[in-house]
């Protein structure tokens, strides 16, 4: 198994489809990890109760029963105020790699 994950991770076509998961050293990269993985956490942990209202009162002018209840036991269940640790684990993770030199710009600088 082991020879298997590294002949997987020593592939240059597998090397090449991580580069192009990379965030791009840029503002746009920047923000785009801190837009999709750490504010929906802050909205989830200090507005529950206030998105939970808001989709209540729209849900009940939903077209039928059965989509207002779905709409409000998914966001019942999307906003209930607890913070996601695997996706602030993920974003710190992906900001690390944002920020971190890959090995071939550390050749040009020797």
């Amino acid at each position: 198994m082991r020879e298997r994950l590294k002949k997987i991770k020593d592939d240059p076509k597998f090397q090449q489809e991580i580069k192009k998961l990379k965030p791009k050293r840029n503002i746009w990269g920047f923000l785009g990890v801190i837009l999709f993985f750490f504010v929906p956490e802050f909205l989830n942990d200090f507005y529950s109760k206030e998105i939970n209202n808001w989709i209540y009162n729209y849900a009940l002018n939903a077209p039928n029963r059965w989509m207002g209840d779905s709409l409000i036991w998914l966001s019942k269940q999307t906003f209930d105020g607890k913070v996601s640790y695997f996706n602030i684990i993920l974003g710190v993770i992906f900001l690390i790699w944002l920020f971190k030199k890959d090995s071939d710009e550390r050749s040009k600088y020797k």
